[in-house]
């Protein structure tokens, strides 16, 4: 959902240490359970600086490369095609309806967010909105996160309404917002802080009110996006800490579950649930242009959400 060294940068990863956001980190519990026993395999690779990842409703994947002009799909086997998407310069996010790929550019493409139909081709413009993360709730407004840079402040969480196309930046005002995902009964907004690692919560009826859940272990994990499971636990990826991490949002505890990415400004970008023949698994994009699956160790629910 963005890198940190093409954006941010550590001029604000330093500025956050000296504000002090860094120690307002929430005390660890014990680890959760399911954190030994995940096997990690490659699907696809050398695709360049992999950015975003949506489910294709056949079994395999949309994925955007940063800056890459293009949006791959990735079928079950592998198989990697390009779909039309010349309007989409740099798709910082992805979420799909149906046969609808939404698409958020970053702040330099100017394209905004844009609706791409997966079957023609077409695409229409949606919104001016930019940013680093996209979710789509299910009465079609759209959530956006804005990290902050080019001159222009950090804006949380911002919405278009989709019935009336009113922008509102800053409806949840939580600080470097990056990755979104939306809990199984569609009242809960969790977001990343890219620079302190922190977990958000925010409530969809008072986004205004948002809390702290939980803390990536480390100095500097680099949070870039997170999705979460039907059970409601959520699984981060920490593109400078090179990891794919578990969180119990309900107690804070966190473990890392795969670390075998290179760390740094290669690590993994971003994560979503999706099918492995009759069961579930991790998918994970990286910005080392490798597209990965993560099995889960026996006794761990993968099912996801149909919330959003």
């Amino acid at each position: 959902m963005g890198r940190v060294g093409r954006g941010f940068g550590a001029v604000g990863f330093v500025g956050a240490l000296l504000a002090g956001t860094v120690s307002a980190a929430v005390a660890q519990t014990d680890p959760v359970s399911g954190c030994d026993g995940w096997q990690m395999d490659t699907v696809a690779q050398n695709l360049g600086d992999l950015e975003n990842l949506e489910t294709d409703g056949h079994g395999g994947f949309y994925v955007s490369p940063l800056n890459g002009h293009k949006i791959y799909d990735i079928d079950a086997a592998g198989v990697v095609t390009v779909i039309p998407d010349d309007a989409a310069a740099s798709a910082m996010g992805l979420q799909r309806d149906g046969t609808t790929l939404y698409i958020i550019g970053n702040l330099a493409d100017g394209t905004g967010v844009q609706a791409l139909d997966t079957e023609t081709g077409a695409i229409t413009k949606v919104s001016g909105l930019f940013g680093n993360g996209l979710l789509r709730l299910p009465n079609g407004d759209l959530l956006t996160t804005w990290l902050g840079y080019e001159s222009l402040p950090p804006a949380g969480v911002s919405i278009y309404h989709h019935d009336t196309g009113a922008v509102q930046a800053n409806w949840s005002p939580v600080p470097r917002a990056e990755g979104l995902t939306l809990s199984a009964d569609g009242s809960t907004i969790y977001t990343d802080d890219i620079i302190t690692g922190l977990i958000y919560r925010i409530p969809v009826a008072d986004p205004v009110h948002w809390t702290t859940v939980g803390r990536l272990d480390g100095l500097f994990p680099g949070d870039d996006d997170l999705t979460i499971s039907q059970a409601g636990t959520l699984y981060v990826a920490a593109h400078i800490k090179g990891s794919i991490d578990r969180v119990d949002p309900a107690t804070g505890a966190t473990c890392s579950i795969a670390t075998g990415f290179s760390p740094g400004w290669t690590g993994p970008s971003s994560v979503r649930i999706g099918p492995d023949g009759d069961n579930w698994a991790l998918y994970v994009t990286a910005f080392d242009g490798t597209f990965r699956r993560l099995r889960p160790p026996p006794g761990v629910d993968l099912t996801p959400t149909t919330a959003g």
